[in-house]
């Protein structure tokens, strides 16, 4: 259990860095992007643009450190029901937002950044509860870490490309203005 506790963690700590990073690059873009989310206070928009990659850099941190990685799993659990539930809001509603979650996308939040999000919450739920009930310790077999890192840079790139995994499987429209 410790390896899936250790791919998780990876996970974890990579993706959010890698999205506070994308955030931190055009925090304008980001707080633009919030403008999307009628159910988000106007006020809060510029403030939000600055703390959710705070709490981003801070779960990788928790992570990181041996002392605090049960803290660090809890924290993304909690963060990632609420990055579950904003494009959940967002597809139920009908609207079309933006995801910026990684810095700038022209592609609307859609079932596929639920999809990512719920996997992530799984992680760092799974990774809470093999902390809590094994330990947070890092495994020593050099095989099962090896696994642990390859899964965990795996489930980082389905995460962190799942727009264009999504477009994958996406019927191609023609563009307009072209004739035949």
């Amino acid at each position: 259990m410790l390896y899936a506790s250790l791919a998780c963690r990876l996970t974890l700590a990579l993706v959010m860095t890698l999205a506070a990073v994308g955030k931190l690059r055009s925090p304008g873009v980001f707080a633009a992007s919030l403008k999307g989310f009628e159910f988000i206070p106007a006020w809060s928009r510029r403030p939000l643009a600055w703390l959710v990659p705070a709490a981003e850099l801070l779960i990788t941190l928790l992570l990181a450190v041996p002392a605090t990685v049960t803290a660090g799993f809890v924290a993304a659990a909690l963060f990632c029901v609420g990055l579950t539930a904003v494009p959940t809001i967002v597809v139920a509603r009908g609207t079309t937002v933006k995801c910026a979650c990684f810095g700038s996308s022209e592609v609307p939040m859609s079932g596929w950044h639920i999809a990512r999000n719920v996997i992530l919450l799984a992680a760092a739920v799974l990774g809470a509860v093999v902390a809590f009930t094994v330990g947070d310790g890092v495994p020593g077999e050099v095989p099962g870490i090896i696994l642990a890192v390859v899964t965990a840079g795996l489930l980082t790139a389905l995460t962190v490309f799942v727009d264009d995994i999504a477009a994958l499987f996406q019927t191609p429209t023609p563009a307009s203005g072209r004739t035949r």
